[in-house]
C-alpha cells in the first residue's frame, strides 16, 4: 500500500542523480581542486545543476542546485548561505528557461552555464570588488579565470545530464 503512494521512477531518478552529484563533489575536490590554471580552480557541480535544471525541468533543477547548494557551502569555509541560495534559482531558472524559451541542446547549455558562473563568480567577487581595499583589475582577473575553467570542465557535464534525463527510469 505504501509502495502505491511513490513514484519509483522518480526515486530511481533522485538516487541517480544523488549518485552522480556525489561523484561530482569528489572529482571537484579530489582532482580537478589539484589541477588550477594560474591559481584558479574549476567549479564542476554548477555545471551539473544547470543541465538538470535544463533537461528535467525547474523542480528536478531546484531540487539537485538546493542539495548541491547545501554541500557545496559545507565544502567551502568562506562561504556561509551563498551556494545554498544561488544553486537552486540557476537549477530552477535554468528548467524554467528550458521549458518556455531555449532549445534543449548543447548550446543552450553551455550558455546556462556561462550565466550561471558568471552570476557566482561575481556573487564571490562582491566583497572584494566593493567592501575591501583590493586591486580591482586582480578581482576580476580571477573571476574571468574562474569562469573559463569552469566552462572547458563543463563539457563532459553535459553528457551524464543528457544521458540520464533522456533515460527512461522504468515504473
Amino acid at each position: 500500500m505504501l509502495l502505491d503512494l511513490i513514484d519509483l521512477s522518480k526515486l530511481r531518478r533522485a538516487i541517480v542523480y544523488a549518485l552522480v552529484l556525489a561523484l561530482l563533489f569528489a572529482l571537484q575536490s579530489l582532482f580537478v581542486s589539484k589541477l588550477p590554471l594560474l591559481g584558479v580552480r574549476a567549479m564542476l557541480v554548477p555545471a551539473f545543476v544547470v543541465g538538470v535544471g535544463l533537461l528535467e525541468g525547474g523542480l528536478w533543477g531546484g531540487f539537485v542546485g538546493l542539495a548541491a547548494g547545501y554541500f557545496m557551502d559545507m565544502g567551502y569555509a568562506e562561504q556561509t548561505v551563498l551556494f545554498t541560495v544561488l544553486f537552486p534559482a540557476l537549477g530552477f531558472f535554468a528548467g524554467v528557461l528550458g521549458k518556455y524559451m531555449l532549445h534543449k541542446g548543447f548550446v543552450s547549455y553551455m550558455a546556462l552555464v556561462l550565466c550561471a558562473m558568471c552570476i557566482i563568480t561575481f556573487c564571490q567577487m562582491f566583497k572584494f570588488l566593493f567592501l575591501t581595499d583590493t586591486n580591482a583589475w586582480a578581482v576580476w582577473r580571477t573571476g574571468l579565470l574562474q569562469v573559463g575553467w569552469s566552462l572547458i570542465w563543463a563539457i563532459p557535464i553535459y553528457l551524464p545530464c543528457r544521458s540520464i534525463a533522456a533515460r527512461p527510469m522504468g515504473k
